[in-house]
């Protein structure tokens, strides 16, 4: 399969929430409404570099799979480094390229931002998506940390 990849558009929200529903719900975490729709705004908004794209099959025209990702200052880089926030491919197109497409969308954005990395994180048993992420980046040594406020 070769999906088309371009930014997400307000026309794809419909299609992006049905995604990001089964995408959370992967994660076991709820995102309330306000935030979820204040994402999406921000992935229209050329003033916040917050970035979305999705992929859309070129025969049925349905959108199947999203990423995000943003560019942020790094004490480890005078360039950018860019954060993949999220990633997600429909299940039922899952192992046919999308994700990997997605990734590389990513990565020649971040190459036009003259960023000097792209990076992100996945749960220990996201073990599918680990196939794909070991072929297309360097694993890290790296735990994570988190303290919600």
């Amino acid at each position: 399969m070769s999906p088309t990849i371009r930014a997400i558009q307000q026309a794809d929200k419909q299609a992006w929430l049905g995604l990001w529903a089964q995408y959370n719900s992967f994660y076991k975490r709820t995102v309330e409404r306000d935030i979820t729709d204040t994402t999406f705004t921000r992935f229209l908004d050329d003033s916040v570099r917050m970035y979305g794209a999705v992929a859309e099959d070129p025969e049925s025209k349905k959108i199947i799979g999203f990423a995000h990702w943003y560019p942020h200052l790094s004490t480890s880089s005078v360039q950018d480094v860019v954060y993949l926030h999220d990633l997600f491919v429909d299940p039922e197109v899952r192992s046919k390229g999308v994700g990997g497409k997605l990734i590389e969308h990513v990565y020649e954005h971040a190459k036009g931002l003259k960023a000097s990395s792209v990076y992100w994180h996945t749960q220990y048993f996201n073990h599918r998506a680990q196939l794909l992420y070991v072929n297309v980046a360097d694993r890290t040594d790296f735990v994570v940390y988190r303290k919600e406020l």
